[in-house]
Order: structure tokens, then C-alpha cells, then sequence
């Protein structure tokens, strides 16, 4: 169901998406269209920073004979070090045309052999070529294992994944520092006289495509983009099951009708060649669409010839024919030559060679900063400022800021059931004197026999009409597809792919909770209990909705900050809520249910282990001082430690307690 879902949704805002392009016709159209990407760029990647000395060093350069190898690092941020080499060619009599080169995932980053050929082939042809690591990659690991020499996760994707969650969480993404990297690379290019900074170019592989296919319209110093085993669109990503890494994936950008084709087509009409492989994970008609796309905008702009496509029956990389075919078209659109060019594969200097730092890491050899401390900074600076209130009137305030923001964040939207969403229940009558009626949501899913046997039978033993709700994704709505092979968790990526539709899972399951409750019962009040991430869900909902008159929490996080200072977090990606640390903390959802009754079981950290009693009463201290505000001090009990018959027993005893 909840893939159908999303399939169709992309289907319906990608059909809006396309119509919307084609109906553009004129230059003025186009432009809007530019600042309008831009515009949106900016928000997704979040804020970049002021710009600051790049405090360029040298290291040392190698003679290869028709062309030099400049080993260099710079600071594209205050002690952020970038490590880079500079292929430029021996003989120069004029300045020369320069390209950007942002690496894609190949172990090494720089060092990469199909990176340093094409390189190599540029400065070969009298073009220079800036490539350095990307974050996570070669000599910038951002969580660096001194003792192993490796990264303490996995480099490339492992970290960032990591980094791109949590970049998430402070309203950014992880491309942002990408981006700024290639616009620090363009300024120290333009710093030096041998480049002429009016024939400037990106290119990129893979992610280091993904990069340039979202900056190339961003800078207009960018005069010309080779784009190659990236281009496709979100939409045919998705329906390749592509999960992608967390700066490929823009928070809202189908929401605001940005795929693939405006990316490119922001920057027409400038000259542009989409590389592709036949036989690529990055599927060809994918890229095949999008360059159809982009031939009528090209055509309006009157310059078609501008548009290359090159197709090399091969798998995934940067290889020779794409290789030659990106030198060819650099060529032509920054130095006018249209001439053949033939690859010499000669021997590449070692990897060693390369390296910009004696211990081939920034953060042992120059004490650099990472990407944590600088989302850690921000964190710091955007947390709300909230005071805590000190009487009923400002409560009300309180409470009513924090639900506003809880809709801003998670989305939530009405709260209606949603066409193609099935929300399956489970029904258990406690009879016509019933004390109450519970509803519960947990992530396991209502019928989890842990779930049944510790929670439901509780419930119902406690005289409460019980109704069991699998909102989408958990449960019995868990996608189960036996016929695709996958080698990532439906949960994650769904999460991922929400993303890019502008509207959070966890925001999601939040309205099928909320539009499914008032229709079963005809109570007007009721109790919602949670579990795991579904004890988020049931305050979250408190939150937004005064029919619910109280909640139990169970085995739920306390802190999204512990998630973001904690990079080896279990916690599912599926809780993830961009810029949730700018607006509100799980402490004040807890505190907005006052002073309606709240029990908190077990809560979690970051690694989903019990917290100990008086961590937990610690991490609850900010809703326990605004239940004894209200004067509702017996309304909050917070407890810790207990096992499942433990758990059990004070359920029962706590729902009895409330109803009494």
C-alpha cells in the first residue's frame, strides 16, 4: 500500500511538475525559472556562511612532464580544511579555462584512477582541473579512527549518511557544504592569474555529478557542465529503488515542483552534456526523459546545439569513452577547438603521492574541523527560546507555540484520511461501562504478540475499550514486497523518499492517527498509549489535539539533541523532522499535554537503551516543573527500569488511576 502510495503521489506532482516546464516559452520565463531554483536551493541546502580567507597553501607539486600536479589545501570555512590537487597543463600563453571537479564516492576521493585520467586528459588539452576530497572521503574522513587509519563507520555513504541525518535536523543539508566547497574552489581558482575566471566549468561522477547538477545553476561563474552517472530524476530514482545519500535527497523538492529537469534547466543555455551508462543502477531512461525535457527548453532558448548527450554501453564510472567525450565538449565550449582527442593511458603517480597532509588525514595533520562540530555550532545557535512558563496564562502561550510548531515541522496537514491510505484497527469492547476508551499506536504494530500480550491485555484488563491503530508503514502496513530485492529497509527509505515530497513520515503517521481516532469512537475524549517511536506520535498528537485526554509514552527518545550529538544513534531515520531543533524539543511536546495525565515508561537514548531512573527523571524535569506549575503535579509520573511485567502491571494501574 504505502509504496503504491508514494509511486502515485510522485506520478501526480511529477505530471504538475512537467506540464509547468513546458508551458515556459521565453527568455524572461527562464530566468524566473533560474531564480526560482535558486531561491529554493538556498533554502534546502540551508544558509551559506560569509566568505573567509581561504588561507591557500601549497604543499608541493609534481612534474609529470606535459603537465604539473599541484598538491594544495585551503579553508573553505574557518579551520575547515579542504584537501585538493591542481592539474594544470606545463605550457600556458594566455589564461587558461578552468574546471571544477567535485568527486563522487570512489574509495579515495582524489586519488581515484578515473579521476585523475580525466584530470590528466584536461591538462593534457590546456585545461586546468581542481578536484579535491569530498567530506567523508580521502584525506577529509569527518569520524577518522586514529588507531585504524579508517573511518569508524564506512567512508563515503556510511558517513554520510550520519552527517546528512543530522544536517537535517538543524534545517540544512549535507550539500550545502559540498556546494560552498565548489564555490570556495572557484574562488581560489579565481585568486590566481593563469585562470581566466570567464571559462570556468564543473563537472562531476556519480555524487560528484549530484553536485554538480545542483550547482551548476547556483554560481553564475559556471559557463559550462559535464554531468555523468547522475542525471535521471527523483521520481525515476525512486521507482528504481534508489535510496541515494542524504545531499541527494532536498527536503521538498517535489513539493515545489524541482526535479532533475529544472536543475539543468536553470542553467540553459549553457553548454551542457549528460554523461550515461547503458547498464548504470542510475537508470538510463531516467536520463534519457530528462534530456528530452531539457531539448525543448534548449530549442525555445534558441541554442540546441548547446545539449550533448553521451552514452556509453557500460556500468557505472567515469570511463575512457566518457572520459574522451567530456574532453571533447570542454573543448568546444571553453576554448572553441572541435577536435578529436585519444586518451594516453600512461602510469598515474601513486596515491601517496597525492596526499595535501603528513598524516593524510585534515583532522591529525592540521587539527581541522569537521561537519559535526559546525551542525553542533548551529544547533547551539537555533534552539528555541523558550522560557518556561510561570503561570496558566503563559502556559496557554507556550502550549499554543508549540503546536503551531509542531504543524509547521512535521506537516501534518488537516486532519483527514488520505486517498489510497488504509489505516488497518483492531477493535477490543471493554462492553457499555467501559471506564474508558485507549487508543494505541506502536511501532511494532498492534499485533506484535509483545504488544498483545504486555500492553493490549492491560489495557483491556483495566476496563478500557481498546483500539489498535497500524498507522502507515508499522504494522500490518509494513511494506512487504517479496518480489523486489532490496538491500536497505523499507522504513528508511520511504522516510527518504517523503523527504523529497515535502512531507516527513513521522508527520504522516501523526495525521493517520489523528484522522482515524474521532471516526471509531464515539467518545469525546480518549487516551492514546505509544510505543517506541509511536510514544512520540501519542504526546505529539496530545499536542495538536485537546480530545486527547492523556497519554502513555513507552520506550520513546527524550531528547532529539541526544540524536544529533550522538553519531552512532539507532534511532530510525523515520523520526527525522528538518529543522525540528530550531522549533521545539520532545521535552516540550511532553510539557504541552499538561496538564492532561502523562506516564512515561522506560524512555529511550539515542541508542535506544533504557535510560537509568534519574536520567530519566532528568531529561522529564522540564515537563515535571510545568505539571507543578499547573498545579498537576499527580497528572505526571515518569518510571524507568521495568521489564514487560513491570511495564504490565503499571499500565493497568495507571489507566485505572486516570479514569477513577
Amino acid at each position: 500500500m504505502l509504496w503504491e502510495y508514494i509511486q502515485e503521489y510522485l506520478r501526480v506532482l511529477d505530471d504538475r511538475r512537467a506540464k509547468r516546464l513546458a508551458a515556459l516559452e521565453s527568455e524572461a520565463d527562464f530566468l524566473a525559472l533560474r531564480e526560482r531554483v535558486r531561491e529554493q536551493l538556498g533554502r534546502m541546502w540551508g544558509a551559506f556562511p560569509p566568505r573567509t580567507p581561504l588561507k591557500p597553501a601549497q604543499v608541493g607539486t609534481i612534474d609529470r612532464g606535459d603537465h604539473f600536479i599541484e598538491r594544495i589545501v585551503f579553508e573553505s570555512r574557518p579551520s575547515f580544511h579542504v584537501t585538493a590537487n591542481l592539474y594544470r597543463p606545463r605550457q600556458a600563453s594566455e589564461p587558461l579555462p578552468a574546471i571544477v571537479f567535485p568527486c563522487g564516492h570512489a574509495s579515495g576521493g582524489k586519488v581515484a584512477a578515473s579521476y585523475q585520467r580525466f584530470a590528466v586528459l584536461m591538462a593534457r588539452q590546456g585545461v586546468a582541473v581542481l578536484t579535491w576530497d569530498p567530506l567523508g572521503q580521502g584525506e577529509r574522513l569527518q569520524f577518522h579512527d586514529p588507531e585504524s587509519g579508517k573511518s569508524r563507520f564506512r567512508e563515503g555513504t556510511g558517513e554520510h549518511r550520519i552527517l546528512g541525518d543530522r544536517c537535517y535536523q538543524v534545517g540544512a543539508n549535507l550539500m550545502q557544504y559540498r556546494a560552498w566547497d565548489a564555490t570556495r574552489a572557484l574562488d581560489y581558482l579565481e585568486s590566481r592569474p593563469e585562470f581566466d575566471s570567464k571559462r570556468f566549468a564543473i563537472a562531476g561522477q556519480s555524487g560528484g555529478g549530484m553536485t554538480a547538477l545542483q550547482f551548476a545553476c547556483f554560481d553564475d561563474r559556471i559557463q559550462a557542465a559535464f554531468i555523468s552517472c547522475a542525471v535521471a530524476s527523483f521520481r525515476a530514482k525512486t521507482e528504481s529503488l534508489l535510496m541515494a545519500d542524504p545531499e541527494q535527497i532536498l527536503y521538498g523538492t517535489l513539493r515545489e515542483g524541482i526535479d532533475h529537469p529544472e536543475l539543468l534547466a536553470a542553467f540553459a543555455p549553457k553548454p551542457l552534456m549528460i554523461g550515461a551508462a547503458l547498464r548504470d543502477y542510475v537508470p538510463i531512461e531516467g536520463a534519457r526523459r530528462t534530456h528530452a525535457e531539457l531539448q525543448a527548453v534548449y530549442a525555445k532558448l534558441g541554442s540546441p546545439e548547446n545539449l550533448h548527450l553521451a552514452e556509453t554501453d557500460a556500468t557505472h564510472g567515469l570511463n575512457r569513452e566518457l572520459r574522451e567525450a567530456a574532453a571533447r565538449f570542454f573543448l568546444r565550449s571553453l576554448a572553441g577547438n572541435v577536435t578529436e582527442v585519444r586518451e594516453d593511458e600512461g602510469d598515474l603517480p601513486p596515491a601517496g603521492a597525492l596526499l595535501c597532509t603528513s598524516t593524510g588525514q585534515v583532522s591529525t595533520s592540521l587539527g581541522s574541523k569537521n561537519v559535526s562540530d559546525l551542525y553542533t555550532e548551529t544547533a547551539d545557535q537555533i534552539a528555541p527560546a523558550f522560557r518556561r512558563p510561570g503561570n496558566a496564562s503563559e502556559f496557554e502561550v507556550y502550549r499554543s507555540q508549540v503546536a503551531n510548531r509542531i504543524r509547521e515541522t512535521t506537516r501534518v496537514g488537516a486532519f483527514k484520511s488520505e486517498h489510497g491510505v488504509e489505516v488497518p484497527t483492531r477493535f477490543l469492547d471493554a462492553g457499555v461501562y467501559a471506564k474508558g476508551a485507549a487508543f494505541l499506536v506502536a511501532e511494532q504494530g498492534k499485533d506484535h504478540p509483545v504488544v498483545r500480550r504486555y500492553c493490549i491485555d492491560a489495557i483491556v484488563a483495566a476496563n478500557h475499550s481498546l483500539y489498535g491503530v497500524d498507522v502507515r508503514g508499522w504494522g500490518a502496513t509494513k511494506p512487504s514486497l517479496a518480489s523486489l530485492e532490496v538491500n536497505f529497509e523499507w522504513d528508511d527509505f520511504i522516510a527518504y523518499r517523503s523527504l523529497e515530497l515535502g512531507r516527513p513520515l513521522f508527520g504522516q503517521r501523526l495525521k493517520d492517527l489523528l484522522a482515524t481516532a474521532p471516526k471509531m469512537t464515539k467518545r469525546r475524549e480518549w487516551t492514546v498509549v505509544g510505543i517506541g517511536i509511536g510514544g512520540l506520535v501519542a504526546a505529539h498528537a496530545a499536542a495538536l489535539d485537546p480530545r486527547v485526554a492523556g497519554v502513555v509514552s513507552i520506550q520513546a527518545p527524550l531528547s532529539y539533541r541526544a540524536i544529533l550529538d550522538d553519531p552512532e544513534s539507532t534511532q530510525p531515520t523515520s523520526c527525522i523532522l528538518p529543522g525540528v531543533l530550531g522549533a521545539y524539543e520532545i521535552r516540550d511536546v511532553y510539557a504541552a499535554v499538561a496538564p492532561r495525565p502523562l506516564l512515561i515508561v522506560n524512555p529511550r537514548d539515542s541508542r535506544r537503551r533504557t535510560l537509568e531512573p534519574d536520567a530519566a527523571l532528568a531529561g522529564c524535569q522540564w515537563a515535571i516543573d510545568t505539571y507543578e506549575m499547573l498545579d498537576a503535579s499527580e497528572s505526571i509520573r515518569i518510571e524507568s527500569g521495568l521489564g514487560r511485567t513491570g511495564i504490565r502491571s503499571l499500565l493497568g494501574e495507571w489507566l485505572r488511576s486516570v479514569s477513577a
